[in-house]
Protein backbone atom coordinates (compact mmCIF):
# COMPACT_ATOMS: atom_id res chain seq x y z
CA UNK A 1 0.00 0.00 0.00
CA UNK A 2 1.85 3.14 -1.18
CA UNK A 3 2.68 5.77 1.43
CA UNK A 4 1.38 9.07 0.07
CA UNK A 5 1.39 11.36 3.14
CA UNK A 6 3.96 11.32 5.96
CA UNK A 7 4.32 14.30 8.29
CA UNK A 8 7.86 13.30 9.25
CA UNK A 9 8.98 14.61 5.85
CA UNK A 10 8.38 18.23 6.90
CA UNK A 11 9.66 20.31 9.85
CA UNK A 12 7.78 19.93 13.15
CA UNK A 13 6.08 23.37 13.21
CA UNK A 14 4.69 22.83 9.68
CA UNK A 15 3.37 19.30 10.10
CA UNK A 16 -0.27 19.97 10.92
CA UNK A 17 -0.66 22.54 8.14
CA UNK A 18 0.86 20.01 5.76
CA UNK A 19 -1.48 17.30 7.11
CA UNK A 20 -4.54 19.51 6.61
CA UNK A 21 -3.57 20.50 3.08
CA UNK A 22 -2.83 16.93 2.04
CA UNK A 23 -6.26 15.77 3.23
CA UNK A 24 -7.87 18.08 0.70
CA UNK A 25 -5.61 16.82 -2.07
CA UNK A 26 -5.83 13.11 -1.30
CA UNK A 27 -9.50 12.89 -0.25
CA UNK A 28 -11.75 15.90 -0.91
CA UNK A 29 -12.02 19.50 0.39
CA UNK A 30 -11.96 19.44 4.20
CA UNK A 31 -11.28 21.81 7.10
CA UNK A 32 -9.08 20.45 9.91
CA UNK A 33 -8.37 21.72 13.39
CA UNK A 34 -6.79 20.25 16.51
CA UNK A 35 -6.45 20.91 20.22
CA UNK A 36 -3.14 22.27 21.40
CA UNK A 37 -0.01 22.84 19.35
CA UNK A 38 3.36 21.29 18.74
CA UNK A 39 4.52 18.71 16.19
CA UNK A 40 1.80 16.54 14.68
CA UNK A 41 2.37 12.97 13.55
CA UNK A 42 0.29 11.39 10.82
CA UNK A 43 0.50 9.24 7.72
CA UNK A 44 -1.81 8.10 4.95
CA UNK A 45 -1.39 5.03 2.78
CA UNK A 46 -3.66 4.31 -0.18
CA UNK A 47 -4.28 1.59 -2.73
CA UNK A 48 -6.83 1.10 -5.48
CA UNK A 49 -9.06 -1.98 -5.46
CA UNK A 50 -11.02 -1.88 -8.69
CA UNK A 51 -13.16 1.31 -8.55
CA UNK A 52 -12.58 1.65 -4.77
CA UNK A 53 -9.75 3.26 -2.82
CA UNK A 54 -8.56 1.78 0.47
CA UNK A 55 -6.86 4.18 2.89
CA UNK A 56 -4.99 3.43 6.10
CA UNK A 57 -4.86 6.67 8.09
CA UNK A 58 -2.89 7.15 11.32
CA UNK A 59 -3.00 10.43 13.21
CA UNK A 60 -3.52 12.25 16.47
CA UNK A 61 -6.37 14.12 18.15
CA UNK A 62 -8.06 16.38 15.61
CA UNK A 63 -11.37 17.32 14.03
CA UNK A 64 -12.28 17.07 10.35
CA UNK A 65 -15.20 19.12 9.06
CA UNK A 66 -16.84 19.16 5.64
CA UNK A 67 -19.12 22.17 5.28
CA UNK A 68 -21.70 22.98 2.61
CA UNK A 69 -19.23 25.35 1.02
CA UNK A 70 -16.60 22.61 0.80
CA UNK A 71 -19.17 20.17 -0.62
CA UNK A 72 -19.96 22.71 -3.35
CA UNK A 73 -16.27 23.13 -4.13
CA UNK A 74 -15.79 19.47 -5.09
CA UNK A 75 -17.77 16.32 -4.42
CA UNK A 76 -16.46 12.87 -5.40
CA UNK A 77 -19.91 11.44 -4.51
CA UNK A 78 -18.61 8.61 -2.34
CA UNK A 79 -19.68 6.60 0.67
CA UNK A 80 -16.81 6.39 3.14
CA UNK A 81 -16.94 3.13 5.10
CA UNK A 82 -14.85 3.34 8.26
CA UNK A 83 -13.33 0.58 10.37
CA UNK A 84 -11.53 1.91 13.43
CA UNK A 85 -8.51 -0.23 14.25
CA UNK A 86 -7.61 1.76 17.38
CA UNK A 87 -8.80 4.95 19.02
CA UNK A 88 -12.19 6.56 19.48
CA UNK A 89 -14.18 8.63 16.97
CA UNK A 90 -17.29 10.78 16.99
CA UNK A 91 -19.00 10.99 13.58
CA UNK A 92 -21.88 13.40 12.96
CA UNK A 93 -23.92 13.78 9.77
CA UNK A 94 -27.51 14.92 9.10
CA UNK A 95 -28.29 15.08 12.82
CA UNK A 96 -27.12 11.51 13.43
CA UNK A 97 -24.18 10.90 15.76
CA UNK A 98 -22.08 7.75 16.09
CA UNK A 99 -19.46 7.33 18.79
CA UNK A 100 -17.29 4.41 17.69
CA UNK A 101 -14.39 2.59 19.29
CA UNK A 102 -11.78 0.08 18.22
CA UNK A 103 -13.27 -2.64 16.03
CA UNK A 104 -16.46 -0.74 15.18
CA UNK A 105 -17.73 0.06 11.70
CA UNK A 106 -19.56 3.21 10.61
CA UNK A 107 -19.46 5.65 7.73
CA UNK A 108 -20.25 9.03 6.22
CA UNK A 109 -20.85 10.28 2.70
CA UNK A 110 -19.27 13.18 0.87
CA UNK A 111 -22.33 14.86 -0.66
CA UNK A 112 -23.55 16.36 2.62
CA UNK A 113 -21.74 18.09 5.51
CA UNK A 114 -20.19 15.95 8.20
CA UNK A 115 -17.79 16.16 11.13
CA UNK A 116 -15.38 13.53 12.38
CA UNK A 117 -13.57 14.03 15.69
CA UNK A 118 -10.83 11.87 17.18
CA UNK A 119 -10.17 12.16 20.90
CA UNK A 120 -6.57 10.95 20.68
CA UNK A 121 -4.19 8.87 18.54
CA UNK A 122 -5.99 6.63 16.07
CA UNK A 123 -5.61 4.19 13.20
CA UNK A 124 -8.44 4.09 10.68
CA UNK A 125 -9.24 2.02 7.61
CA UNK A 126 -11.28 4.04 5.13
CA UNK A 127 -12.97 2.47 2.09
CA UNK A 128 -14.12 5.04 -0.47
CA UNK A 129 -16.99 3.61 -2.52
CA UNK A 130 -18.53 5.61 -5.42
CA UNK A 131 -22.25 6.15 -4.84
CA UNK A 132 -22.96 5.11 -8.43
CA UNK A 133 -22.05 1.50 -7.57
CA UNK A 134 -25.17 1.27 -5.38
CA UNK A 135 -27.51 2.16 -8.22
CA UNK A 136 -31.09 2.96 -7.14
CA UNK A 137 -30.22 2.08 -3.52
CA UNK A 138 -27.63 4.86 -3.19
CA UNK A 139 -29.86 7.43 -1.46
CA UNK A 140 -31.27 4.89 0.97
CA UNK A 141 -27.82 3.55 1.90
CA UNK A 142 -26.22 6.99 2.23
CA UNK A 143 -29.09 8.10 4.49
CA UNK A 144 -27.90 5.58 7.10
CA UNK A 145 -24.48 7.07 7.73
CA UNK A 146 -23.21 8.11 11.19
CA UNK A 147 -24.95 5.13 12.79
CA UNK A 148 -22.73 3.06 15.10
CA UNK A 149 -22.35 -0.58 14.05
CA UNK A 150 -21.00 -2.58 16.97
CA UNK A 151 -18.03 -4.64 15.80
CA UNK A 152 -18.80 -7.33 18.40
CA UNK A 153 -22.22 -8.38 17.13
CA UNK A 154 -24.44 -8.51 14.05
CA UNK A 155 -23.20 -8.00 10.48
CA UNK A 156 -20.48 -5.59 11.69
CA UNK A 157 -18.85 -8.47 13.58
CA UNK A 158 -18.25 -10.11 10.19
CA UNK A 159 -17.48 -6.89 8.35
CA UNK A 160 -14.65 -5.70 10.60
CA UNK A 161 -12.35 -8.73 10.15
CA UNK A 162 -13.08 -8.82 6.41
CA UNK A 163 -12.26 -5.13 5.90
CA UNK A 164 -9.13 -5.36 8.03
CA UNK A 165 -7.94 -8.53 6.29
CA UNK A 166 -8.53 -6.99 2.88
CA UNK A 167 -6.57 -3.86 3.79
CA UNK A 168 -3.70 -5.86 5.31
CA UNK A 169 -3.35 -8.10 2.27
CA UNK A 170 -3.58 -5.24 -0.16
CA UNK A 171 -0.85 -3.51 1.82
CA UNK A 172 1.58 -6.45 1.90
CA UNK A 173 0.82 -7.47 -1.69
CA UNK A 174 -0.23 -11.01 -0.76
CA UNK A 175 -3.74 -10.68 -2.22
CA UNK A 176 -3.88 -12.03 -5.75
CA UNK A 177 -7.48 -11.43 -6.73
CA UNK A 178 -9.52 -9.46 -9.25
CA UNK A 179 -9.96 -5.93 -7.91
CA UNK A 180 -13.41 -5.59 -9.47
CA UNK A 181 -14.61 -8.76 -7.73
CA UNK A 182 -13.26 -7.54 -4.38
CA UNK A 183 -14.96 -4.19 -4.94
CA UNK A 184 -18.26 -6.00 -5.52
CA UNK A 185 -17.78 -7.77 -2.19
CA UNK A 186 -17.31 -4.45 -0.39
CA UNK A 187 -20.35 -2.94 -2.12
CA UNK A 188 -22.52 -5.92 -1.12
CA UNK A 189 -21.18 -5.65 2.42
CA UNK A 190 -22.15 -1.97 2.52
CA UNK A 191 -25.67 -2.88 1.40
CA UNK A 192 -25.90 -5.38 4.24
CA UNK A 193 -24.54 -2.92 6.81
CA UNK A 194 -26.29 0.30 5.87
CA UNK A 195 -29.47 -0.64 4.01
CA UNK A 196 -30.39 -2.94 6.87
CA UNK A 197 -29.56 -0.43 9.62
CA UNK A 198 -32.56 0.25 11.83
CA UNK A 199 -33.80 3.63 12.90
CA UNK A 200 -32.10 4.71 16.13
CA UNK A 201 -33.68 3.47 19.33
CA UNK A 202 -33.96 5.75 22.36
CA UNK A 203 -30.60 5.99 24.13
CA UNK A 204 -30.23 4.11 27.41
CA UNK A 205 -31.20 6.05 30.49
CA UNK A 206 -27.71 6.21 32.00
CA UNK A 207 -28.53 9.80 32.98
CA UNK A 208 -31.58 10.21 35.27
CA UNK A 209 -32.61 13.22 33.19
CA UNK A 210 -33.08 11.09 30.08
CA UNK A 211 -36.42 9.34 30.71
CA UNK A 212 -38.04 12.69 31.49
CA UNK A 213 -36.55 14.43 28.46
CA UNK A 214 -37.45 11.65 26.02
CA UNK A 215 -41.04 11.56 27.27
CA UNK A 216 -41.25 15.35 27.03
CA UNK A 217 -39.96 15.36 23.44
CA UNK A 218 -42.49 12.70 22.38
CA UNK A 219 -45.33 14.67 23.96
CA UNK A 220 -44.34 17.97 22.32
CA UNK A 221 -43.29 17.00 18.79
CA UNK A 222 -45.98 19.26 17.34
CA UNK A 223 -44.60 22.30 19.15
CA UNK A 224 -42.52 24.22 16.62
CA UNK A 225 -40.73 25.97 19.46
CA UNK A 226 -39.41 22.67 20.81
CA UNK A 227 -35.67 22.95 21.23
CA UNK A 228 -32.82 22.74 23.74
CA UNK A 229 -33.79 25.93 25.57
CA UNK A 230 -37.46 25.06 26.01
CA UNK A 231 -36.63 21.49 27.05
CA UNK A 232 -33.99 22.66 29.53
CA UNK A 233 -36.36 25.25 31.02
CA UNK A 234 -39.12 22.66 31.39
CA UNK A 235 -36.76 20.43 33.40
CA UNK A 236 -35.11 23.20 35.43
CA UNK A 237 -31.64 22.55 34.07
CA UNK A 238 -29.27 24.64 31.96
CA UNK A 239 -29.00 24.09 28.20
CA UNK A 240 -25.37 23.17 28.77
CA UNK A 241 -26.42 20.42 31.21
CA UNK A 242 -28.91 19.11 28.65
CA UNK A 243 -26.40 19.13 25.79
CA UNK A 244 -23.83 17.37 27.97
CA UNK A 245 -26.28 14.60 28.81
CA UNK A 246 -27.03 13.98 25.11
CA UNK A 247 -23.36 14.21 24.18
CA UNK A 248 -22.59 11.46 26.70
CA UNK A 249 -25.02 9.22 24.82
CA UNK A 250 -23.44 10.12 21.46
CA UNK A 251 -26.31 12.30 20.22
CA UNK A 252 -27.44 15.88 19.83
CA UNK A 253 -30.67 17.36 21.16
CA UNK A 254 -31.68 18.86 17.81
CA UNK A 255 -30.79 15.65 15.98
CA UNK A 256 -32.93 13.56 18.33
CA UNK A 257 -35.94 15.89 17.94
CA UNK A 258 -35.57 15.70 14.16
CA UNK A 259 -35.34 11.89 14.21
CA UNK A 260 -38.43 11.52 16.41
CA UNK A 261 -40.43 13.94 14.27
CA UNK A 262 -39.49 12.04 11.12
CA UNK A 263 -40.38 8.75 12.79
CA UNK A 264 -43.78 10.18 13.76
CA UNK A 265 -44.48 11.37 10.21
CA UNK A 266 -43.48 7.96 8.85
CA UNK A 267 -46.01 6.32 11.18
CA UNK A 268 -48.69 8.78 10.06
CA UNK A 269 -47.96 8.09 6.39
CA UNK A 270 -48.42 4.38 7.05
CA UNK A 271 -51.69 4.87 8.94
CA UNK A 272 -54.66 4.05 6.64
CA UNK A 273 -56.89 6.23 8.81
CA UNK A 274 -54.84 9.26 7.71
CA UNK A 275 -54.65 8.33 4.03
CA UNK A 276 -56.80 11.31 2.95
CA UNK A 277 -55.01 13.87 5.05
CA UNK A 278 -52.51 16.06 3.13
CA UNK A 279 -48.85 15.32 3.73
CA UNK A 280 -48.22 18.98 4.47
CA UNK A 281 -50.75 18.80 7.31
CA UNK A 282 -49.20 15.63 8.73
CA UNK A 283 -45.76 17.25 8.72
CA UNK A 284 -47.06 20.45 10.32
CA UNK A 285 -48.75 18.46 13.07
CA UNK A 286 -45.37 16.98 13.94
CA UNK A 287 -43.58 20.31 14.10
CA UNK A 288 -42.32 20.75 10.51
CA UNK A 289 -43.45 24.27 9.65
CA UNK A 290 -41.43 24.55 6.45
CA UNK A 291 -42.90 22.08 3.94
CA UNK A 292 -40.06 22.26 1.35
CA UNK A 293 -37.46 21.75 4.10
CA UNK A 294 -39.40 18.77 5.41
CA UNK A 295 -39.60 17.22 1.93
CA UNK A 296 -35.85 17.64 1.39
CA UNK A 297 -35.06 16.17 4.81
CA UNK A 298 -37.43 13.22 4.32
CA UNK A 299 -35.97 12.44 0.90
CA UNK A 300 -32.43 12.61 2.23
CA UNK A 301 -33.23 10.17 5.02
CA UNK A 302 -35.64 7.80 3.25
CA UNK A 303 -34.34 8.03 -0.32
CA UNK A 304 -37.77 9.01 -1.68
CA UNK A 305 -40.35 11.78 -1.36
CA UNK A 306 -43.09 11.59 1.31
CA UNK A 307 -45.63 11.07 -1.47
CA UNK A 308 -43.67 8.16 -2.92
CA UNK A 309 -43.30 6.67 0.56
CA UNK A 310 -47.05 6.81 1.13
CA UNK A 311 -47.78 5.41 -2.31
CA UNK A 312 -45.46 2.43 -1.78
CA UNK A 313 -46.93 1.78 1.65
CA UNK A 314 -50.43 1.70 0.19
CA UNK A 315 -49.66 -0.91 -2.44
CA UNK A 316 -50.88 -4.43 -1.71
Amino acid sequence: MPLIVDTTTVPGPDRFDYWAAEHGRVLHPLALRRPGSGPFNGRIQAHGVGPLTVYRIEGEASTIERTRRLVARRDPEELQITHLVRGRFRIEQAGRVAVVGSGDVSGYETSHPYEVQSAGPFELLLFSVPRALFGAEADRICARTAIPLDGRRGPAALAGPFLRGLADRVQDGSLDADGAVLADCVVDLARLLFAGARDPEPPPASDPLFPQVLAYVEAHLGDRGLGPRTIAAAHFVSPRRLHKAFETEGRTVAGWIRERRLAAVRRDLLDPRLAERPIRALAAARGFGDAPHFSRLFRRVEGCTPGEFRERAGRP
